[in-house]
């Protein structure tokens, strides 16, 4: 009953050179390049801070929902760590997400990445830890787009911000364009370290890191923003 709903993505995603694939359905670039390895460069934090990585292959529960006028969406509820679970929603073009440390699935995610006409999350999650305690994640959005006739991949590395206990328990810190600059996972990284514990997010906008502001710094020296999603 999934395929109904997702057939769009897979068609999209036709054209796209690469791995692109449902979650569950096999393996594809993570928000590193391995899990197991940053390509040599140890991310600059204090001792305390460290990564983990969750792959939501084999951990989710999901349900299919049919809206009144008979849209498909699919909803699902992974495991993380220290007690936070990623939710996700599947329709017709695309997935949204958020992360939450407590059970409340009915809360609205916000989508992932801001080109493309269709797209979805990658299976594996990156979580930044401080004395145990997650405070961001990092995580790739896979997208389409065929707006120039043939079918154009996009990759998004996406930082949320995570707020425990509050009023939303997460939030988009900034995307980081990596189809269009180099050294992605590392500015992902540098951003959730250095903007997610104070970002604000009732503040309605999101960093950008791309082509005309390829480094956090120039992003912020440009006010490259755009509205949170």
């Amino acid at each position: 009953m999934k395929q109904m709903f997702v057939s769009a993505l897979v068609v999209a995603a036709a054209g796209v050179a690469g791995l692109y694939v449902m979650p569950g359905n096999g393996p594809a670039e993570g928000p590193a390049d391995n899990p197991d390895d940053t390509g040599g460069v140890t991310p600059a934090a204090a001792p305390e801070t460290r990564l983990s990585y969750t792959d939501e292959r084999g951990v989710c529960t999901g349900e299919e929902l049919v809206s009144e006028d008979e849209r498909v969406s699919y909803v699902e509820a992974c495991d993380g760590v220290a007690g936070w679970r990623w939710y996700a929603e599947a329709s017709e073009h695309g997935q949204t997400s958020r992360f939450s440390d407590r059970n409340d699935p009915d809360v609205g995610g916000q989508y992932g990445g801001y080109l493309g006409n269709f797209g979805q999350f990658h299976t594996v999650i990156e979580w930044r830890l401080a004395d145990g305690a997650p405070y961001a994640t990092i995580h790739r959005y896979i997208s389409a787009t065929f707006e120039t006739g043939d079918a154009v991949r996009q990759e998004t590395l996406i930082v949320t911000a995570l707020r425990p206990g509050g009023s939303p328990t997460s939030c988009h810190v900034g995307f980081v364009d990596a189809t269009a600059v180099s050294g992605a996972n590392e500015i992902a990284l540098e951003m959730a370290d250095r903007l997610a514990a104070d970002h604000d997010c009732g503040g309605g906008t999101v960093w950008v890191v791309d082509a005309a502001s390829p480094s956090l710094d120039q992003a912020i020296a440009n006010g490259s923003t755009r509205p949170a999603n």
